[in-house]
């Protein structure tokens, strides 16, 4: 017997017990502070928090957005009351009743197979040429094709096409992925010309040429389209774009760029070639493809981030105004948004364009591609008017046919 007048083995025993007090103590305690802090970020994630780290998307209406962090923001609630009640008791009467290291093995079992879990996606996401350009972009008309400095372009030289809403859908490309009417009218660089860097809404997708804004300009104005767009693209690859294509103009007339705060999101993708806001070209960074999902699911970016995306923004259309005039041609930067403009889409706005060329252009939010989302031929009429009110002073009276 010993001091206390227990045997080892009740000595022992006692030990275990006062062990596995202590070891449920502290686990309900973790349990606590974890569904603490999940209630605490539910609360003060409200609507202004909201604003200020989920940007505007182009394909997820702001009243979208916040039903999704309505879910994203009770879910946390509801795992944090019930870390804080049923999980913290069933904890702790675990570890008191001997099962602590069962519970803990099981545990320690379930993270390794959620990690298991995760780094099979991860190789999945990584095969099929994930990491160079989407797989979207291998098969969704207008095909691309990666390229080492814009991270994609549009393959060149073809004629595609899709059957979408019950409308044959032609896009011709010539032989510098320039989106065209047809091969009877190749892109003259002699010509006096409009170019238009972009993206899908520029590029006019899922429309006939005739239906899109530079279709309507060059039939309105006689001039000649140049059609550079290229689907997917941020405004880096805008400026990066134009400084291809427009050199080869001996006669650019003027250069119409888009911009829409819906597009931020882009400017903040590191994942493919970029540029900084001082216009130096990145290699794209290497990174977990998880992360882009994770993204996407949370809707989530830090201020310092959206901050960073909103000055690159800015310093590439500077860019692409300061070297547009540099060829004596006229910028303007076409700013499509569906009615009505959201708060949080007016502060970017006149953060990124203060002080730049741009005609804001609301449009009905019925005219959108049914089921797609991109302006229809009637919100391209619109945008086509507003840039031609702008341009009217600049552009040369229409020859005679």
């Amino acid at each position: 017997m010993d001091a206390i007048g227990l045997d080892p083995v009740s000595q022992a025993g006692l030990t275990a017990a006062t062990g596995w007090d202590r070891g449920a103590k502290a686990a309900e305690a973790a349990a606590f502070l974890a569904g603490i802090g999940l209630i605490l970020f539910a609360a003060i994630a409200d609507r202004a928090w909201l604003d200020r780290h989920l940007l505007p998307h182009l394909f997820l209406q702001r009243s979208e957005q916040i039903l999704w962090w309505l879910v994203e923001r009770s879910l946390a609630f509801l795992i944090g009351i019930a870390l804080i009640l049923p999980v913290r008791r069933y904890i702790g009467r675990a570890f008191r009743s001997g099962r602590g290291r069962d519970l803990s093995v099981n545990v320690l079992l379930m993270i390794l197979a959620v990690l298991m879990a995760l780094l099979a996606s991860e190789f999945i996401l990584r095969t099929g040429n994930w990491a160079r350009i989407e797989r979207w972009a291998q098969s969704e008309e207008p095909l691309r094709h990666a390229d080492p400095v814009l991270g994609w372009t549009n393959i060149p030289a073809r004629i595609g096409g899709e059957v979408y809403q019950g409308h044959d859908i032609r896009y011709v490309l010539d032989a510098g992925g320039r989106r065209v009417s047809d091969f009877a009218h190749p892109v003259d660089s002699r010509r006096p010309s409009i170019l238009f860097a972009g993206e899908s809404i520029m590029f006019g997708f899922r429309l006939n040429w005739s239906d899109t804004a530079a279709g309507r300009i060059e039939n309105a104005s006689g001039l000649q389209s140049v059609n550079i767009a290229v689907n997917g693209y941020g405004a880096d690859q805008e400026l990066m774009r134009l400084r291809q294509e427009l050199p080869r103009f001996t006669q650019p007339v003027a250069v119409v760029a888009l911009f829409a705060p819906t597009l931020l999101e882009r400017s903040l993708d590191s994942h493919r070639p970029h540029l900084d806001a001082t216009l130096h070209w990145h290699a794209a960074r290497p990174a977990w493809r998880l992360e882009r999902v994770f993204k996407n699911l949370l809707l989530y970016h830090s201020t310092a981030a959206i901050d960073a995306g909103v000055v690159m923004t800015r310093s590439n259309l500077v860019a692409i105004v300061a070297e547009t005039r540099a060829r004596g041609a006229v910028p303007l930067i076409l700013v499509p948004e569906f009615a009505p403009e959201q708060p949080v889409e007016r502060k970017l706005r006149e953060r990124v364009l203060a002080g730049l060329p741009y005609v804001r252009v609301e449009l009905d939010p019925h005219w959108s591609i049914p089921g797609d989302g991109h302006p229809d031929a009637r919100a391209n009429r619109a945008m086509a008017d507003a840039v031609l009110a702008v341009l009217a002073g600049h552009l040369q009276p229409r020859r005679a046919s």
